[in-house]
């Protein structure tokens, strides 16, 4: 009972301990809209450099086509 007890609890941190490399290998990304962009997102390299002129690493235009009216501006979450 003891040594099954010892695989289960080794297995179950190692199972851990690989789910949380997953995690470290791509961070969670947050989102905030841009406050200072303008107009239709149609240029994402535009949306960029407002995102990054506001703080932001990244910056990317979301939305349907043509119709990306949102600048979103990310960074990686602080846990």
């Amino acid at each position: 009972m003891k040594s099954s007890m010892e695989f289960i609890s080794t297995l179950f941190f190692l199972v851990l301990l690989g789910v949380m490399k997953m995690v470290e290998g791509k961070p969670l990304l947050c989102e905030a809209q841009s406050i200072n962009f303008r107009g239709f997102c149609v240029k994402w390299r535009t949306c960029k450099r407002v995102c990054i002129s506001e703080g932001f690493p990244d910056g990317q235009c979301e939305g349907f086509l043509i119709f990306s009216n949102k600048c979103m501006c990310r960074k990686p979450c602080a846990l």
